[in-house]
C-alpha cells in the first residue's frame, strides 16, 4: 500500500498541505496517510478528499486559522493559569471548536472517514498512563476529534486530551515522523514529509525558552532519524521530503500560511522536477511488518 507520512509541523503545518498538492499532482494516490500533531491533522483532512484540490482546500483552511482558533491567549492567559496550577498554559476548547468546523461535515470515526475515499488515516498519540505511543484509527470506532485533539495536545500550551479514562498527548514525544507506525499498517512504499526545526533554529535559540526549545527539537529530529535508519534497513521504499522553516515565519506564527504553502509546494515541485516518483512492487510487505515487530521489541519502542 502506498502512504504518506506526516511529521509534526506546528504552524507549519501549511507548508505539508503545499507539499500535499505536489505530490498528489504529480499522481501519487496514497491509501494510507499517518501523522503526528499537524501532521495528524492534515492526514486526517486529505485522507476525506486525496486530491490536489483537496490539498488546496486544506491550505484554504490553514490560512483561516488564528491565535483565537488555537486557543492562544495574551500572556497573563498564560500567567494566570499557571499560577492557577492547570495542565496546560492554554485552553483547548477554541481548537475543538475550529477542527469540528472544518473537518469532513458528517463524519465521526476513523471508520466512516475510511468509507469516503478507502483512504486510512492513523493520528499519532502518546497515552500517559500506558506511555505507550498509540495510533488512533486503528479501530474504526475510534473518534477523529479524538485523535486530532489527542495527537496535537503539544505540552506545555495545550492540556492532555482525555479519551475513556486516559490522558493523550502529542505524538511527536515518541515519534515525530512516524514512519514503523505506518510500515506495521500495511504501508509498502512510503512518501514523508518531514518539517525540521518547527520550533526554532540553532540561530534564533538565544534566550532561555529559544534554547529550551532547540533541546526538544533536536530530540525530536534525533527521533526522525532513527524511525528513517530503521525503514531503510527493512528496505522499505522511502522518498523523504525535508521541508525547512523559513527564518522569516517564527514558530506559533499563524499569520503566513499562504506563503508558507507556496514554500512547501514549490519545495516539492523542485524535487519531483529533480527526481519524479516511482511506484516500487509491495510483494515485501509482510516481511517487513515482522522485521519492524521485531526490532520495536529490540528497543523497547512499541507503536
Amino acid at each position: 500500500m502506498l502512504a504518506i507520512v506526516m511529521s509534526g509541523a506546528a504552524n507549519y503545518g501549511a507548508m505539508q498541505a503545499g507539499a500535499l498538492e505536489a505530490i498528489l499532482s504529480a499522481g501519487y494516490r496514497p491509501q494510507v496517510v499517518v501523522g503526528t500533531s499537524a501532521g495528524a491533522l492534515n492526514a486526517i483532512y486529505i485522507a476525506s478528499d486525496p486530491t490536489p484540490e483537496g490539498a488546496r482546500r486544506l491550505g484554504e483552511i490553514w490560512g483561516l486559522v488564528s491565535p483565537n482558533e488555537v486557543g492562544k491567549g495574551g500572556m497573563f492567559t498564560g500567567i494566570r493559569r499557571l499560577l492557577a496550577r492547570k495542565d496546560s498554559l492554554f485552553p483547548n476548547l477554541p481548537l475543538v471548536r475550529y477542527l469540528d468546523e472544518y473537518f469532513p461535515s458528517g463524519i465521526r470515526t476513523f471508520g466512516e472517514l475510511y468509507e469516503l475515499k478507502q483512504v486510512s488515516a492513523y493520528a499519532i498519540a502518546v497515552c500517559m498512563e500506558t506511555k505507550q505511543t498509540v495510533a488512533f484509527g486503528d479501530r474504526q470506532q475510534d473518534r477523529i476529534l479524538d485523535g486530532a485533539m489527542a495527537s496535537t495536545a503539544l505540552p506545555p500550551y495545550f492540556p492532555p486530551w482525555r479519551v475513556e479514562g486516559y490522558r493523550y498527548i502529542d505524538g511527536g514525544v515518541t515519534s515525530k515522523l512516524p514512519l514503523l507506525a505506518a510500515i506495521e499498517r500495511g504501508a509498502t512504499q512510503i512518501v514523508a514529509i518531514n518539517v525540521e526545526n518547527a520550533m526554532v533554529s540553532a540561530e534564533k535559540a538565544q534566550d532561555i525558552f529559544g534554547v529550551g526549545f532547540f533541546a526538544v527539537s533536536m530530540m525530536s529530529e534525533h527521533q526522525a532519524r532513527m524511525e528513517i535508519a530503521i525503514a531503510k534497513a527493512m528496505s522499505v521504499p522511502l522518498r523523504i521530503f525535508n521541508l525547512l522553516t523559513p527564518p522569516e515565519v517564527g514558530f506559533w506564527d499563524f499569520t503566513q500560511a499562504d506563503h508558507l504553502y507556496q514554500v512547501g509546494k514549490q519545495t516539492i515541485e523542485m524535487e519531483l522536477a529533480r527526481q519524479p516518483l516511482r511506484i516500487s512492487p509491495a510483494w515485501k510487505s509482510p516481511l517487513w511488518r515482522m522485521r519492524v515487530k521485531f526490532i520495536r521489541k529490540l528497543l523497547d519502542i512499541r507503536v
